[in-house]
């Protein structure tokens, strides 16, 4: 049953996506900027109510003016506070792939309204680490954020929180901005034994490429391209100035194994692709030959790290619409 809590918490989150919409970039104004008084704030502002009364009280010119400055004072600083934000621009980067339940940097661009300066601000998204910074006139910073994923697929980042209180702490000035980061997550890898499908049949094998492994033998050298392993580069003729090439190897078609989705039946969908990117890695790492099999997509053996960059790729988008990314 939906508790009280959970059904505000999604009222909130439909008001907020209506006032300031997910984007790639956002710019602050009047619509994203929220502002209420400190605790501080509201000690001051019972401050000013006393001296109010006293000076009524007593009819105390000097406390009257004395009152009168302070409230001029708070209304400077509540200005100043809200124009600390506004006008900042925030914009998304690209970050690099990770695996659920890694926490990722996701790289935020900080850019300074013209001829403004933007102080002790505060940012990060809820339950990870904040950090505190600083934007001059004119320039562009760029803060690394960090954010643990839970799931496979494009990235699918919280709301970014950015305080600042700056100049006198009377007033705190906040903002929940949804930023676009371009980023994909992997499955979570899990490491278990190879199984392969073997024969017409498809019967299953298991611990062993689905053909023994044969030599690979050096045929010469070939234009470097981009996913090349970095040791299938020749380093030496790289050192000797004759430009960056690939050693090129004839592989024994022994080597090539499949790595199946329909082996792993009757495991889930999420398990399956967990024990396929682990295998994915593994396959990588011990320099195999290696094709992937989706329902609905094949990816032909081959070994590079473009091809493992592909391979986790159609993993992590199983059941998107790669539209989505």
């Amino acid at each position: 049953m939906t508790t009280l809590a959970s059904r505000w918490r999604a009222r909130w989150k439909r008001w907020l996506d209506r006032r300031i919409p997910p984007a790639p970039q956002v710019t602050l104004n009047h619509k994203s900027i929220f502002i209420l008084p400190t605790r501080t704030g509201l000690l001051f502002t019972l401050l000013l109510i006393v001296l109010l009364l006293t000076a009524i009280n007593y009819q105390n010119s000097l406390i009257y003016g004395l009152t009168f400055w302070l409230f001029s004072v708070s209304l400077a600083a509540m200005m100043f506070t809200f124009r600390n934000l506004s006008g900042l621009t925030l914009a998304a980067g690209r970050a690099y792939p990770c695996f659920a339940g890694d926490v990722i940097e996701l790289p935020l661009h900080l850019i300074a309204a013209p001829k403004r300066f933007h102080e002790a601000l505060l940012l990060g998204f809820p339950d990870n680490p904040a950090q505190l910074t600083d934007v001059d006139t004119a320039q562009t910073r760029t803060l690394a954020l960090s954010f643990r994923t839970h799931k496979r697929g494009p990235l699918q980042a919280e709301r970014l929180r950015l305080d600042s209180r700056f100049p006198l702490g009377l007033f705190n000035t906040w903002t929940w901005i949804k930023l676009d980061f371009n980023a994909l997550v992997y499955p979570k890898p899990e490491t278990v034994p190879f199984v392969f499908a073997a024969g017409e049949q498809g019967d299953k094998l298991a611990g062993a490429p689905s053909s023994v492994s044969g030599q690979q033998d050096f045929q010469g050298l070939r234009n470097y391209q981009p996913g090349d392993s970095m040791r299938q580069i020749a380093w030496k003729q790289l050192a000797r100035g004759k430009g960056l090439v690939s050693k090129d190897f004839d592989h024994d078609e022994g080597a090539t194994c499949w790595l199946d989705w329909d082996v792993l039946a009757p495991q889930s969908t999420e398990v399956r692709l967990s024990r396929l990117c682990g295998w994915v890695l593994q396959a990588h790492q011990l320099g195999w030959r290696y094709g992937l099999r989706l329902p609905g997509k094949d990816i032909a053996p081959d070994h590079s790290e473009g091809h493992r960059d592909r391979c986790l790729e159609a993993l992590a988008l199983y059941g998107f619409d790669r539209g989505a990314l």
